[in-house]
């Protein structure tokens, strides 16, 4: 895997001399420096270039250089760390686990837990990360069923967990709270799902009783491979696509992005010729749930009552 923890380099006062120190508390007043967290700083220039991710995990490491050595990076900030997509879940800073029955006092920048279970974890870039399975589990029992599936679509597709994995990860949270959210995240969760996007539409299918479709379904005419679908329901002859263009940020006017969209527009046309239809969506429409499911019922997809994933 990449190493997403050498995002920069943090220039830290507990490391420099009284004059270094002194300019660097300089550097950050004219704000050539961004302050991370007390002693920790990095370039402005730099932070302003990246994304939310890469500053949490230089938030991560200016914080776990100040805790106790038995602290563990968990939660969405191990996410964070092994690559894993955080879906509905707050900002609200670094998240590390210490073993026994007390994580200590948590702050707005650093959420503090404690288990009194086995913590499963390895160590990346010299940090010491929940493992894949317990990270997705945790996500599951903190944050509820989409975060937990989001994560462990991702882990799955990307080979770095097994399901058996998960399964003895979320065996081991016994009755504790959102254990009962844990074990239905295993039961659902599916590696031959390629994104966030497509996991999140998979969740608000469940929420809403659309019958479940047959993922990455590949579609053939006369003249061979049309294409691989995202979604395929076979009695409806319905194809759904997630589109994420609106938001990964592909911009029309790019000449790449202008030619993949001619490219999808061909395979389109490929598919529909096929006789069958093709529902898309984006990202807002997944979220809000209703308009995904209101286009698949029009184009004949139908389903029984509601389902919610449980809550403890």
């Amino acid at each position: 895997m990449d190493e997403p923890l050498r995002a920069a380099a943090l220039l830290r006062i507990a490391e420099a001399s009284a004059s270094q120190a002194d300019a660097l508390r300089r550097a950050a007043r004219r704000d050539d420096l961004r302050r991370v967290r007390r002693g920790a700083y990095v370039g402005s220039d730099h932070w302003s270039e990246i994304d939310d991710t890469q500053r949490h995990l230089i938030a991560v490491r200016a914080n776990v250089a100040a805790l106790r050595a038995d602290a563990v990076v968990s939660h969405r900030s191990a996410a964070a760390v092994w690559g894993l997509p955080v879906v509905g879940c707050p900002s609200d800073g670094v998240h590390v686990t210490f073993p026994g029955r007390s994580g200590g006092v948590s702050r707005a920048d650093l959420a503090r837990h404690a288990t009194d279970r086995p913590l499963a974890h390895q160590v990346v870039d010299g940090i010491d990360v929940t493992s894949v399975a317990r990270t997705v589990v945790d996500l599951a029992r903190a944050h509820g069923f989409l975060a937990g599936v989001a994560a462990g679509d991702a882990a799955l597709h990307r080979g770095i967990v097994t399901l058996d994995e998960l399964c003895a990860e979320a065996d081991c949270a016994g009755s504790r709270r959102g254990s009962r959210v844990a074990r239905d995240v295993v039961g659902f969760v599916d590696g031959r799902c390629e994104s966030p996007g497509e996991s999140l539409s998979r969740v608000r299918m469940r929420e809403l009783g659309l019958p479940t479709p047959e993922l990455q379904h590949v579609v053939r005419d006369s003249d061979g491979f049309v294409g691989r679908v995202d979604f395929w329901w076979d009695d409806a002859r319905v194809i759904g696509e997630f589109d994420g263009r609106s938001k990964y940020g592909m911009e029309e006017s790019i000449p790449q992005a202008a030619d993949r969209l001619w490219d999808e527009k061909v395979r389109e046309d490929r598919l529909r010729r096929t006789g069958t239809t093709v529902v898309r969506w984006t990202w807002a429409d997944a979220w809000r749930g209703a308009p995904m499911a209101a286009r698949l019922r029009q184009a004949g997809v139908s389903g029984a009552r509601s389902h919610r994933a449980h809550s403890s």
